[in-house]
C-alpha cells in the first residue's frame, strides 16, 4: 500500500485507538447530530432527479427530511419538508414531478419556489397570514458532477472549498453523464460508522471477498488523504492477487473483460499478468468506435477501480463506465440501526463519438448491455428498492456478491460492540483511511 497525504499535516495521519462508545452510545449519537450532520455537507441525490421545474426528491436523514426541487429560475434548492402551518411532513412521494406543493392536512399550498400561495379560509386567521414570512425554509444547496448536496447550517464553507482537492482528482469522471440503472436502500442493524469502516479498508478483501484475487491487485493499492475527512482508493484492476499463485490462463472475469474488447483470451496463456496492460491499450484503440471518450484518463484508469469516500458518508467506487454511490444514513433514534442506499451509474455510450451504430452493437459490446450500448428509448428511472438485509440472506434481494458479502458481518460487529468483553477499536497502517475518517469526526465533535 502507497499513502499519499494530500494538503494537509502528517499528524492527522496518526494511529489511536478510540472507544466503542461513538458505535452504541446515543449521547454521541446526538452530538454527531449537531457536530457533524447540522454542520456538513451531505450528498442528497443525482442531479438527474431534477431536471426541469418542479421535479423533485426528498431526502431523508435521521430526523430530517429535505426536499429537494428545481425552481421556476431553474436552480436547484432544498426546502425542509415540514409545512409552516402545523408541521405537517408536507410532500410523502420519494421523487416525482409537481407544478405546487400541497399539504394534505388543511391544504397549504406552497408553490416550487417554497412560497406560500393558498391558504383556505384565509380571513379566519384573526392575526392575517405573512405569507412571505411563511414561506418554506431554505437549506444551502450547491451541485458538483451531477450530484446535489445539502448543508444544515447556518453559513456553510462553499461546497468546492469542503471538496477540495479530491474534485480535482476525480476530474475525468463525468458522473454527471451517467444514468441510474438501479436504486436500493437495505436497512442494517448496525451504526453507519460500521460501514464507513468497511468501505474505508482492503484488510478484509482476502477473507471476505475471494472472488476478488480474479479481478483487482489490493496488495499495490494507492490510497489517498484528503482535507475534511475525505479519502481516495485507487486499485489495480484487471488483473490477479499477487498474494495467490498466478493462473496459467486469464480468470472467468479477465476473461469476460478480454472478449467485450473483442481480445482472446487464449492469447494470454501464461502471460496473465499482462492483460490489464492489454486492456487499457485496447480501450484506448477502440474507445470512440464504441462510443466511450477516453481522452481525459490516465492508462491505470481505464483498468483500475477508484473509490473515494466523500465525508460523512458518501462513498463513491467507480471506473470510466460506471459508479456505486454507497450510502449509510442514520437511524432518528436508535445508534445500532442504519439505513444502506446503492445506487448504481452507467455510463451509456454516445452515438456522436461511434463511426457507425453497428460498431457499438457488434459482438464486443460491454457485457453489461443486452442488446445495446445505447440508452433506450423506453428508459425509466428505476423505482427504489427498500428492504431488510434478511431478504439477502435468505437470497431474496441482493446488490452483487461483493457488496452483500461487505454489510453481511456488520450486524455481528454491532452486538460485538455493545459486549463488556470490548472497549475500543484497534487499527493497522492497512486502515488508515478509518484512522484518516475517525480522526475527523473527533475534530468536529472533540
Amino acid at each position: 500500500m502507497t499513502i499519499e497525504i494530500i494538503n494537509h499535516t502528517d499528524a492527522q495521519t496518526r494511529i489511536e485507538n478510540f472507544s466503542k462508545s461513538r458505535y452504541v452510545d446515543n449521547t454521541y449519537m446526538e452530538l454527531e447530530w449537531q457536530k457533524v450532520w447540522k454542520e456538513t455537507w451531505l450528498l442528497a441525490g443525482l442531479e438527474s432527479d431534477v431536471q426541469q421545474p418542479g421535479c423533485f426528491f426528498v431526502f431523508d436523514l435521521g430526523r430530517e427530511q429535505i426536499l429537494l426541487t428545481r425552481t421556476n429560475q431553474n436552480i436547484i434548492q432544498g426546502f425542509y419538508n415540514v409545512c409552516q402551518h402545523r408541521g405537517n411532513l408536507l410532500v410523502t412521494e420519494e421523487h416525482g414531478k409537481a407544478s405546487a406543493f400541497r399539504c394534505a392536512y388543511h391544504a397549504w399550498t406552497y408553490d416550487i419556489d417554497g412560497e406560500l400561495k393558498i391558504v383556505p379560509y384565509e380571513e379566519r386567521f384573526l392575526n392575517g397570514v405573512p405569507c412571505k414570512d411563511l414561506s418554506l425554509r431554505k437549506v444551502h444547496t450547491d451541485t458538483w458532477n451531477g450530484f446535489v448536496f445539502v448543508n444544515l447550517a447556518e453559513s456553510p464553507q462553499p461546497l468546492l472549498e469542503f471538496l477540495g482537492p479530491l474534485a480535482e482528482h476525480l476530474t475525468p469522471y463525468s458522473f454527471h453523464k451517467m444514468v441510474l440503472t438501479e436504486d436500493q436502500t437495505v436497512q442494517l442493524d448496525c451504526n453507519w460508522k460500521a460501514v464507513v469502516d468497511n468501505f474505508s479498508e482492503l484488510y478484509h478483501v482476502d477473507f471476505l471477498h475471494p472472488q476478488h484475487k480474479r479481478m483487482v491487485d489490493c496488495c499495490n493499492d494507492t490510497v489517498h488523504l484528503f482535507p475534511n475527512g475525505h479519502t481516495g482508493l485507487a486499485v489495480p484492476g484487471s488483473t490477479v492477487s499477487p498474494r495467490f499463485p498466478i493462473p496459467e490462463m486469464p480468470t472467468d472475469i479477465q476473461t469476460m473483460q478480454l472478449r467485450s474488447l473483442d481480445l482472446d483470451p487464449e492469447d494470454f496463456q501464461g502471460r496473465v499478468v499482462e492483460v490489464r496492460r492489454a486492456i487499457q491499450l485496447q480501450k484506448r484503440a477502440i474507445g470512440r468506435s464504441r462510443g466511450m471518450d477516453y481522452s481525459a484518463f490516465n492508462d491505470d484508469q481505464l483498468s483500475d477501480v477508484w473509490q473515494y469516500n466523500i465525508f460523512p458518508n458518501s462513498i463513491l467506487s467507480f471506473t470510466p463506465e460506471h459508479c456505486w454511490l454507497l450510502r449509510p444514513r442514520p437511524h432518528p433514534t436508535d445508534a445500532s440501526k442504519c439505513l444502506f442506499d446503492k445506487i448504481s451509474l452507467e455510463m451509456y455510450a454516445d452515438p456522436k463519438l461511434a463511426e457507425s451504430a453497428e460498431e457499438i452493437r457488434g459482438p464486443g459490446h460491454r457485457q453489461t448491455r443486452k442488446t445495446s450500448a445505447y440508452l433506450p428509448d423506453d428508459y425509466q428511472r428505476p423505482k427504489r428498492d427498500i428492504f431488510h438485509y434478511d431478504a439477502v440472506i435468505k437470497g431474496e434481494k441482493t446488490m452483487t456478491d461483493t457488496i452483500d458479502q461487505d454489510v453481511e458481518l456488520l450486524s455481528g460487529v454491532q452486538r460485538g460492540m455493545q459486549s463488556s468483553g470490548f472497549n475500543q477499536v484497534y487499527l493497522n497502517e492497512d486502515e488508515m483511511r478509518v484512522q484518516h475518517f475517525h480522526n475527523r469526526m473527533n475534530e468536529l465533535i472533540n
